[in-house]
Order: C-alpha cells, then sequence, then structure tokens
C-alpha cells in the first residue's frame, strides 16, 4: 500500500503545483503553452479549468489515501485521466498534422509513466491483503487445503475458549 501511496502523492504533487501555477500566474503558463490570453474571459477560464480543476483533482487525491478501497479510487482516477489526456493528445497531433514538440513529448512520457505505475499500483491492491488470509485447520471438516479470505469486522474472529 505504500506503493499506491508514494503514486498518489507524487501525482498531487504535480497536480497541486500545476493548479496554483496556473491560478495565480494564468498569463505565464499560458505563454509558456504558447497561448496567448487577450480577454478577461479568457484568464478565467484558464484560471478555473488549468487551476481550479487542478487543484480539485489534487484534494481528491489526498482524501483518496484514507482507506484501502479509497486509494484504489484515486489510482483509478489517475489512470484514467492520464490515459485520456495521452489519447487526446495523440489525436490532436494527428487532426492538426502538428509535431510532437519536445515539452508535449516530455508531458505525454510523464503521463504513461504515471499511468502505468498507478495501474501497477491498482493491480497490487487489487489482490487479496495477506492480513486478510486466514488459515484453518487441516481436521476442520469443511478444510479445503488452501487459506481462504476473511473480511476482518464484527463476528469474523473467533476468541479461543
Amino acid at each position: 500500500m505504500l506503493f499506491a501511496r508514494l503514486v498518489l502523492v507524487v501525482q498531487l504533487l504535480v497536480m497541486a503545483g500545476l493548479g496554483l501555477a496556473y491560478w495565480f500566474q494564468p498569463y505565464e503558463m499560458s505563454n509558456f503553452n504558447g497561448m496567448l490570453l487577450m480577454e478577461t474571459d479568457s484568464v478565467s477560464h484558464i484560471r478555473v479549468y488549468f487551476g481550479g480543476l487542478q487543484l480539485a483533482l489534487a484534494v481528491f487525491l489526498g482524501w483518496s489515501m484514507r482507506t484501502r478501497e479509497s486509494i484504489r479510487a484515486g489510482l483509478m482516477l489517475v489512470v484514467l485521466t492520464q490515459a485520456g489526456l495521452v489519447v487526446a493528445r495523440l489525436a490532436s497531433t494527428l487532426i492538426d498534422d502538428s509535431p510532437l514538440l519536445s515539452l508535449d513529448l516530455g508531458a505525454m512520457l510523464y503521463k504513461v509513466a504515471i499511468g502505468v505505475l498507478a495501474a501497477l499500483a491498482y493491480y497490487s491492491l487489487s489482490r487479496p491483503d495477506p492480513a486478510h488470509l486466514v488459515h484453518r485447520d487441516p481436521l476442520d471438516d469443511d478444510y479445503a487445503g488452501e487459506p481462504t479470505v476473511r473480511r476482518a469486522g464484527p463476528g469474523s474472529l473467533k476468541a479461543p475458549l
């Protein structure tokens, strides 16, 4: 679970950092990406969609680090958003017949890398947790030869007599 949390923290920091940069420096960040903001509405849109949305997603990733199930939700968010952005970038390159600039290539490589790491972390969390494996006594009547997975909760563990 540590690996999954590390992946979420890395993505949280990237999203929060870029969100804050777009929120507080919309002109500079837009110029860095080749966009020119001519109207105050343009600045507002940059702040909302590039700043506010990324900050909201970063907050969600921070929230998702609480439990095993919420970590899986956060990882799935990372996988789907990064995959969507990579597909959109490739489609845009093909539709516009524009070259893939080194800045775009670096950003796309990061998106692929963090998406793959999030998918691996998601897969590792989908396997049963060894702490929930209950080894049964072979002398029990219903023993099948393998440990069973049991969720910890009220009534799941029996006290010795």
